[in-house]
């Protein structure tokens, strides 16, 4: 069986008008091509759907049983066609956060997008790194906030920030009498750090950054949720190495201090899928951007204060033309 939608569309109306002419030019069609797709529909079903002489156009029996059936089948065209066409402009994204996206660059975001576009639906992911890693390319999840550029084929990395390391530790350990530590007490001290199957390269990360000082991390596992592992140097497990932004965000029984040695900065920012073109990706970009510049700019009246303690301030990216 074989039938088409501008078929029933040509029934439809000529069951309602019952006249070949006016049907043609209601539906700017001839009135040759009228007859030619009702005698196509009728061929399909194997049935008459009109009795016409020269007196007037009228149902038969199967076209009145059929009438009920084709406004079915059209309804559920144009109800299909609708919520297509809203899926297509809807402003609609799923982003996973990454611990300063989360605390520091999530809340301005969402007042943001709240003022400029009110419309736009926002759905927060919690994920691991290797959550992350799947589900972008399978389109799971649209955006990555505030995290490194890692390793996904055709992935757009919009660099936002370069931030400096600092230490998290217990509020009752001699270190957080210190204004600030050596990384030397980390040859003792343990470091907190996620699982492997949570992230395969937290702990290789730690690994590399003090092997220029000769030393091996001794690594106390935990999940990958920066409160558990703040949970975990408040409690004296160990310290958490933690970027400078997140100090914005006390945590209770924990304090941060900054370290001695110049250690290399992290770099962060916004992943997401260089084939995602999308309207909804495309506003949340310039969003992010906007409020980046503005979520990682030192306060004027602590900026002499933080110079002290810390070697290295927020470095600032300039906003990517694309998100323009």
């Amino acid at each position: 069986m074989d039938f088409r939608i501008k078929q029933l569309q040509c029934f439809l109306t000529l069951s309602d008008l019952l006249n070949y002419n006016k049907t043609a030019r209601v539906l700017y069609m001839s009135q040759p091509t009228i007859t030619f797709q009702i005698k196509s529909l009728e061929e399909a079903f194997g049935v008459k759907l009109f009795a016409r002489d020269r007196q007037q156009v009228r149902l038969t029996d199967a076209g009145v049983a059929f009438r009920e059936y084709a406004q079915t089948i059209m309804d559920t065209v144009h109800a299909a066609h609708d919520c297509l066409s809203e899926l297509h402009t809807r402003l609609r994204l799923r982003v996973a956060c990454g611990p300063v996206g989360q605390f520091v660059l999530l809340p301005a975001i969402l007042r943001a997008l709240a003022e400029r576009h009110p419309e736009f639906e926002l759905e927060v992911i919690e994920l691991t790194t290797e959550q992350m890693i799947a589900r972008l390319p399978e389109g799971k999840v649209d955006a990555l906030l505030m995290v490194g550029a890692l390793p996904i084929p055709n992935l757009r990395f919009d660099p936002l920030c370069e931030d400096a390391l600092v230490a998290m530790v217990s509020c009752r350990s001699s270190l957080a009498q210190q204004s600030a530590i050596s990384v030397d007490c980390l040859r003792d001290t343990p470091i907190i750090a996620s699982r492997l199957k949570d992230c395969r390269f937290h702990q290789p990360f730690l690994h590399a950054l003090l092997a220029p000082y000769g030393i091996t991390p001794r690594i106390v596992e935990s999940p990958q949720s920066c409160t558990v592992q703040f949970a975990y140097a408040a409690a004296g497990e160990g310290i958490a190495i933690a970027t400078r932004a997140m100090t914005a965000c006390p945590f209770p029984e924990v304090v941060a201090r900054p370290f001695r040695e110049p250690l290399p900065a992290l770099q962060l920012g916004l992943g997401a899928m260089s084939s995602n073109e999308s309207r909804a990706l495309t506003i949340f970009r310039r969003v992010v951007t906007d409020c980046a510049q503005t979520a990682f700019r030192p306060h004027p009246a602590a900026e002499p204060r933080r110079a002290k303690a810390m070697h290295r301030p927020v470095v600032l990216f300039p906003a990517q033309t694309q998100a323009s």
